[in-house]
């Protein structure tokens, strides 16, 4: 079934501009998150689990 359905497939360019955009998009995801001047950012994010939350209702009020 599979065959028959990519000897009709006449659109090779579709999968490699899927590939290229894909590749061009993680590079730059990649290099944003391990550029220098996020770092702070980054360090920031990684303490908010250890931070002790806030007692908070169910809808938002802060609890005494």
């Amino acid at each position: 079934m599979k065959q028959q359905a990519f000897i009709h497939f006449d659109l090779p360019w579709l999968p490699i501009t899927g590939l290229i955009i894909f590749v061009v998009c993680f590079a730059l995801y990649t290099y944003y998150t391990y550029k220098k001047s996020n770092k702070p950012f980054y360090e920031q994010a990684a303490q908010i689990p250890l931070d002790e939350p806030k007692k908070t209702t169910l809808f938002g009020g802060e609890v005494q």
